[in-house]
């Protein structure tokens, strides 16, 4: 078995998209991380940008909103 050194040295290695799939797997299998919204409110979010119906944020914007 691999040190968790050894792993992040590994998962250093690994392509933007492979590290993101990699996160994603090991945050679906901690139990008190809260999870993401399900494909009805995914689609619900898309369909109020897609229509205008509410304002949408920049980074900056978000960030200063919240006051960082």
């Amino acid at each position: 078995m691999k040190t968790l050194v050894e792993v992040i040295q590994v998962a250093d290695q690994l392509s933007d998209e492979d590290q993101a799939g990699l996160a994603a797997h090991l945050l679906a299998g901690i139990r008190s991380c809260p999870p993401g919204p399900d494909d009805d409110e995914v689609e619900r979010r898309e369909a109020e940008m897609d229509s205008g119906s509410v304002t949408l944020l920049t980074h900056e914007e978000l960030r200063q909103a919240v006051g960082r």
